[in-house]
């Protein structure tokens, strides 16, 4: 593994405990218990995602999966205004404020891939920039489904 890409994979994971501990924040100043939830299913998420980092930093190996193009989004942190803070926020600002965290984050790799030589870590970056993309498209469906109704 090149120093370039495990350097990359400990801002990766850096990046996902800091968004955990946002998570947890926010479970600490709400009574209401589907944010609870839905808060606890984004740390878990974001558990999931801090293991495979964690793996491959251990192994040493990236064999990059298949990154899908076709990712469609609802562009809800473009187009709906709110989510701009966790403290004191429903369910529906909290999926706002995530959807938009997960846009920042597959803007952040997308970025950082421009600036990297090694081929192995521009792969890693594309990977992680579309998990990104993956979960902000399933925050905006859960917020399709709950906020948006047909007339």
């Amino acid at each position: 593994m090149s120093e370039e890409l495990k350097e990359l994979i400990e801002a990766a994971i850096y990046k996902e405990v800091a968004s955990q501990s946002l998570y947890q924040f926010a479970i600490q100043k709400t009574d209401d218990d589907a944010v609870r939830q839905l808060l606890n299913s984004l740390i878990q998420s974001e558990e999931n995602h801090l293991k495979v980092l964690k793996d491959l930093l251990v192994k040493g190996e990236f064999k990059p999966k298949a990154v899908t193009l076709r990712l469609q989004s609802l562009k809800l942190d473009t187009y709906v205004t709110g989510g701009n803070q966790l403290e004191g926020a429903d369910l529906q600002n909290i999926l706002l404020y995530a959807i938009k965290e997960e846009q920042s984050s597959s803007e952040f790799y997308s970025h950082l891939m421009s600036t990297f030589i090694n081929q192995e870590t521009k792969n890693m970056c594309r990977v992680l920039a579309s998990e990104e993309l993956e979960h902000k498209l399933k925050l905006e469906l859960i917020y399709d489904d709950l906020f948006f109704f047909e007339n």
